[in-house]
């Protein structure tokens, strides 16, 4: 009988332990659209800050980070989002005014002034990151096809490059609809969407994915890959035969945001990594994957060869939802 007793109280000692430690564990859920290698780099960074907190870092794309936070509300499992294109997060607040934390508690003026078009309306969210685009150049395959590398948006208009260009979609990716906007603002809008109309024959593919181009690039599969400025510099930077286009005219490119969720900062993990990812994480983030200029003091780019000194696309309607929507509206491929 006594040693019943014995083992009944140490069964019932670890039950206990077991229910304290796991009351004690904290768990704070990220949605980002960012991409894989920067997802591992922030779960990592993070779990060394906070050992003592269950960090779970949820990737979606573009389209399903929008959609998921319109239909899940503040009932969501999302605490902290991460890497939420600028134009979606207003749609968003449009529909919901209150689904985001208001920020402004934080420092905005640690921002440069080229990113915060919105400040002057609310702080829901914090850009997180400015993201180009440029071309990614299999130089093997147009070798094998007698080709030369194109150097002006108007050069992948030729009728050579037939189904050797890849480009994401922008109804599916925000890296496709920089690219999409951005000779609709160089151009206007007749010649903006004429330009598409003229590139379509030459496009093999119109990905969901904004990464999947360069990807097909580096296995030859196509020629020419519109993508993020800094993966194609990466992927040049250890694949043979891959070269870089940064056209004269100047790059397209988009913001993307993080926030919380409102109420979920009432727990105190989650505003804790919030405030780490805000004030310390984001800017060496910055620096190793997509160092174009977001911060006053931004920390030099890690990645080698990383162009300097282009021109930059005075990007229309950036924080317009309904524009976006217009745009988008027309487009048929």
């Amino acid at each position: 009988m006594k040693k019943f007793v014995a083992v009944f109280m140490i069964l019932s000692y670890a039950l206990v332990f077991c229910s304290l430690a796991f009351a004690a564990t904290d768990r704070v859920v990220i949605y980002t659209a960012a991409e894989d290698e920067r997802i591992a780099y922030l779960q990592e960074e993070l779990n060394k800050q906070f050992p003592d907190v269950e960090i779970v870092i949820q990737s979606l794309g573009t389209g399903q980070l929008l959609s998921k936070l319109q239909a899940e509300g503040k009932n969501t499992d999302c605490d902290i989002f991460y890497d939420l294109e600028v134009v979606n997060a207003e749609i968003i607040l449009n529909a919901d005014p209150d689904l985001f934390v208001d920020l402004s508690d934080y420092d905005f003026s640690i921002y440069d002034a080229s990113v915060t078009g919105y400040t002057d309306r609310h702080h829901k969210y914090a850009v997180n990151g400015k993201t180009y685009g440029a071309f990614l150049v299999n130089t093997t395959v147009l070798e094998e096809n007698s080709l030369e590398i194109p150097q002006t948006y108007e050069d992948m208009l030729k009728p050579e490059y037939a189904e050797l260009i890849s480009m994401p979609s922008p109804k599916s990716s925000g890296t496709g609809y920089s690219y999409y906007n951005g000779m609709v603002t160089v151009l206007g809008q007749d010649e903006g969407l004429a330009y598409f109309e003229e590139l379509n024959p030459n496009i093999k593919e119109y990905t969901t994915s904004g990464s999947a181009p360069a990807k097909a690039a580096v296995r030859g599969d196509v020629a020419i890959a519109y993508g993020l400025l800094w993966q194609c510099v990466n992927y040049a930077n250890v694949n043979e035969g891959m070269t870089v286009v940064v056209p004269e005219k100047g790059l397209a490119y988009d913001l993307f945001t993080m926030g919380m969720i409102s109420g979920h900062d009432e727990k105190p993990a989650v505003k804790e990594v919030f405030t780490y990812l805000y004030n310390e994480l984001n800017k060496p983030q910055c620096a190793k994957f997509n160092p174009d200029i977001i911060y006053v003091d931004m920390p030099a780019a890690e990645i080698p060869n990383y162009p300097t000194g282009f021109g930059e696309i005075t990007m229309e309607g950036m924080f317009d939802f309904e524009y976006k929507q217009d745009l988008l509206d027309q487009w048929e491929y």
